[in-house]
């Protein structure tokens, strides 16, 4: 929601889910030249490839391959065109062949610094003034972005951790990465990761469970715990509010889901201000608060025995974000 209304204002580049879908490591030690930086934007890993293949709906993944597609499940959807070039244009393939001529003529340099050639090109290229990376999953490399990119400025959008942990148990994309882990610790490997070949031969109750014979009635049974789902978010939050802490507080903008839902304009305000763009785009703020649509928790429709362990898990960092008046 946040990046589809900070994309309605043309002198931001927003990109959605730029770091956490160059996977496995979106910030690579090292020097890399032209080539090894294309290949960290545009080679498909293989977790999504299968996603697409096996058709799980993940609202994020705004490429959807078609007629006419020059992608398709079966070549793997390169990582920058998931969801953040089909994000910033209506011909995200033709945007993406004119990453790539960029790409290929920059000289070796930290992923870092590559990332900032390349956003800063975006942003001439769109006419942006200012650009916000947002991925859901970026707090785990909290650390990493605040020392390579020093001079950065830092939102954190946060939210009940209950029902974040909720959606974490319902959405396709992580209960396909809990299975994927839960196959990794029963046969030493998981296909859904990398393009090894699995075991020849492979438990009776896993089978529902592998690419080839993949069964959606078993994994739509497949069981997500929301206190697992708690913790992972708790784990998460709490190194990620530590490094957060140590940086100067003028670098630092703490949003709360809440108060975004509620107000919307006064939020977004504050936003772009903190971004450095005072003057808002005309009729901006009219376009992106229509965009809030407010829903009631969820948790709290869950069994009351697993309310108070979700509850239990995710106190230490509910305290931290919300003081008492959680």
């Amino acid at each position: 929601m946040l990046s589809d209304m900070l994309r309605l204002n043309p002198e931001i580049l927003s990109l959605s889910e730029f770091f956490s879908l160059l996977m496995p490591d979106p910030l690579p030690a090292g020097e890399l030249d032209a080539s090894a930086y294309w290949r960290l934007l545009s080679e498909p890993w293989a977790f999504f490839r299968h996603t697409y293949r096996l058709g799980l709906r993940v609202p994020e993944f705004r490429y959807v391959p078609g007629p006419g597609s020059r992608f398709t499940p079966a070549t793997g959807i390169p990582p920058i065109l998931v969801t953040a070039l089909p994000h910033l244009s209506d011909d995200p393939e033709g945007l993406y062949d004119e990453v790539e001529a960029f790409v290929a003529g920059l000289t070796p340099a930290s992923a870092a610094a590559q990332h900032r050639r390349l956003i800063g090109w975006l942003c001439d290229r769109l006419g942006a003034r200012a650009w916000v990376e947002r991925s859901g999953s970026s707090l785990l490399f909290m650390s990493q972005l605040a020392d390579l990119f020093g001079d950065a400025r830092f939102v954190h959008l946060y939210r009940d951790g209950r029902e974040c942990a909720y959606s974490f148990s319902r959405h396709p994309g992580y209960r396909l990465g809990v299975l994927s882990a839960m196959l990794d610790s029963r046969l030493g490997m998981s296909p859904f990761l990398s393009d090894d070949q699995p075991p020849e031969q492979v438990p009776a109750d896993l089978r529902p469970f592998m690419p080839g014979t993949f069964d959606y009635e078993a994994f739509d049974k497949f069981e997500v715990s929301a206190a697992e789902s708690g913790q992972f978010w708790s784990d998460m939050i709490m190194p990620a509010l530590d490094v957060l802490a140590s940086l100067p507080a003028e670098r630092v903008l703490q949003v709360s889901y809440e108060n975004l839902v509620a107000e919307p304009r006064q939020a977004l305000l504050r936003l772009a201000r903190f971004a450095g763009l005072p003057g808002t785009h005309p009729g901006w703020l009219d376009r992106a608060v229509q965009l809030v649509e407010p829903r009631p928790p969820r948790w709290t429709a869950l069994p009351q025995e697993q309310i108070s362990e979700l509850t239990r898990v995710c106190e230490p960092a509910m305290r931290r974000l919300y003081g008492d008046s959680w």
